[in-house]
């Protein structure tokens, strides 16, 4: 039971951070991971949640890194 709970909170808390998506100057600019997800590092910027950013990565998934283990071009 106890296990349900904490991954019920984490959850929870994996939701807020998408609720506060910045409008930025990044979104859609190309990007590379400093560590590959399963093969793939390169991406493109589609979500600014402050210290975090989605990626959509050349095979189609979306994941959310932090900024500083994102290189971003202009």
């Amino acid at each position: 039971m106890r296990d349900k709970k904490e991954n019920q909170m984490t959850t929870e808390n994996s939701n807020r951070m998408y609720e506060s998506e910045e409008v930025t100057e990044i979104i859609g600019a190309h990007c590379s991971l400093l560590v590959p997800y399963k093969g793939y590092t390169e991406g493109t910027v589609v979500g600014d949640y402050g210290n975090k950013i989605v990626v959509r990565l050349n095979n189609g998934k979306e994941i959310a890194e932090y900024r500083d283990e994102v290189i971003i071009y202009d």
